[in-house]
């Protein structure tokens, strides 16, 4: 048989063909493979009370390495992935009450949980801090991808032989000096509407209340919430309590620390700070934070500028279940020279312009694991290597933006842009993500940034190699 050219041809198309089409069909099945991993979880729902059937806030619910906790009502959504097995072993747990293990069969479960915890009669539990539950993944791949050189959160010392009992009436600001003259206590506002003017946050004090759903602290005045009575502050929790900013209210917290002996040990535990007309929490040179489970939600009213949570020049901050949706005209959080950040299961939604913003010189090593972002108008994420005190003059220097950046398991949902990366380097990572946005996914400027093939971006990413090539609808530093 004679073979002409056109058959040859043929062939060869033929053959090309083939291989377009495996590849492609490659191309599907990781694609879909890396989409499973995000549907392919289940959502455990519950309610948590005790014995009286009265809510339990802040109770911790772990099972195979993945964690939450009640709100404020005791209602608790824990997200499994389905790699683990049908039956698993909850852990629920909470000071002042016995841990309970319950065994569930999550193929089989077709209504909500209710769990009931017993008292272990510790009555100072009510005082008391819990510390966080980091996930085993955090740990894992930090060691991983870092070493040993993230710094953690210290957690603040308590002085619980001193406990001052206050009923909605009473003076709180004498109370917080009467327990801080005598070397540090517990200042307990019972359950009800308290009132105050401007206060002054002194060390060693915890204010405290029966819970956030029961005991509100308004504030009257016409300047900050809480201000510092000293030039260092040390060992202050909040905890169990609504901190509600009123008509003239400025920022909710305002602390100015020093460079050189920074403010230390600072936590929020089962918290609610929300109506302020400045920043919710507006804090600068201070070492050691920890929020938890609390929510800062509907501040910085007064304009784009003012956010839920604004942190500069900070170190070693531990977010965990916290919620910090709906800035009024700012930003959920803005982390401006921050570093050795971690935050875990944290949500954020709706917002006029971008979700957080990571700028300036001496941050570095922010960890967002489990992170929710969704339904900001512009940025989700934004990384603009940009310098403090002179933002208007454009700049490459990587020293102006964070370096060593890790998502882990986040989901950037629903935004204008999702995460806009300038100069970001380091070892910077995006792992097993999920992005899907109106205009980008990921947008990188020069950067180092590594995505796993198991990270999903469903609209797609763009790769600048010149800043005239940054979307015009961005401004150059916004």
């Amino acid at each position: 048989m004679v073979t002409t050219k056109t058959d040859n041809n043929f062939k060869m198309r033929y053959k090309f063909l083939k291989i377009i089409l495996f590849a492609f069909t490659l191309i599907i099945i990781f694609s879909n493979n890396a989409f499973a991993q995000f549907k392919d979880k289940i959502t455990l729902v519950g309610w948590v009370t005790d014995v009286n059937n009265n809510p339990l806030d802040g109770v911790s619910i772990h099972a195979n390495g993945e964690g939450t906790k009640t709100k404020s009502d005791g209602k608790f959504e824990l997200i499994l992935h389905k790699s683990h097995s049908k039956k698993i072993e909850l852990r629920i747990s909470k000071l002042g009450f016995k841990e309970q293990k319950i065994k569930v069969n999550t193929s089989k479960l077709a209504k909500d949980l209710k769990i009931q915890l017993i008292s272990d009669g510790n009555k100072l539990a009510k005082y008391q801090i819990e510390k966080v539950s980091i996930e085993p993944e955090v740990l894992s791949v930090m060691k991983e991808k870092w070493n040993d050189n993230f710094i953690h959160a210290q957690y603040p010392k308590q002085y619980l032989n001193n406990i001052i009992m206050l009923t909605p009436g009473d003076d709180v600001q004498t109370a917080i000096d009467k327990a801080h003259e005598s070397g540090g206590g517990i200042v307990y506002l019972t359950e009800g509407i308290h009132t105050t003017d401007n206060l002054k946050i002194k060390s060693k004090v915890t204010l405290c209340g029966a819970g956030r759903s029961k005991t509100i602290l308004k504030h009257t005045g016409k300047g900050h919430f809480m201000d510092q009575a000293e030039q260092k502050l040390t060992d202050i929790v909040f905890k169990d309590i609504t901190l509600q900013g009123g008509e003239h209210t400025k920022s909710g917290l305002n602390l100015r620390g020093q460079n050189d002996d920074r403010h230390e040990r600072f936590m929020w535990q089962n918290v609610n700070i929300t109506g302020i007309n400045s920043h919710g929490i507006g804090i600068s040179r201070v070492n050691h934070i920890i929020m938890d489970n609390s929510h800062f939600q509907n501040n910085g009213l007064k304009g784009s500028l003012h956010h839920n949570v604004y942190f500069l020049f900070v170190s070693y901050v531990l977010q965990s279940d916290c919620d910090m949706s709906n800035p009024a005209e700012g930003k959920s959080n803005k982390y401006t020279s921050t570093s050795h950040l971690l935050t875990q299961r944290c949500v954020m939604k709706n917002g006029k312009g971008n979700g957080i913003q990571a700028d300036n010189d001496q941050g570095g090593y922010l960890f967002f694991h489990k992170h929710h972002l969704s339904g900001f108008k512009r940025v989700a994420m934004w990384f603009p290597c940009e310098e403090y005190y002179n933002k208007f003059q454009y700049t490459e220097d990587p020293k102006w933006v964070p370096q060593n950046v890790i998502l882990n398991r986040c989901e950037v949902i629903n935004n204008g842009y999702g995460a806009m990366w300038r100069i970001v380097g380091g070892k910077s990572n995006v792992i097993n993500s999920y992005f899907d946005n109106e205009k980008i996914d990921m947008g990188l400027l020069k950067g180092k940034v590594k995505m796993d093939k198991n990270s999903v971006f469903k609209k797609g990413n763009e790769f600048y190699e010149d800043v005239k090539e940054w979307p015009k609808d961005l401004k150059l530093l916004g």
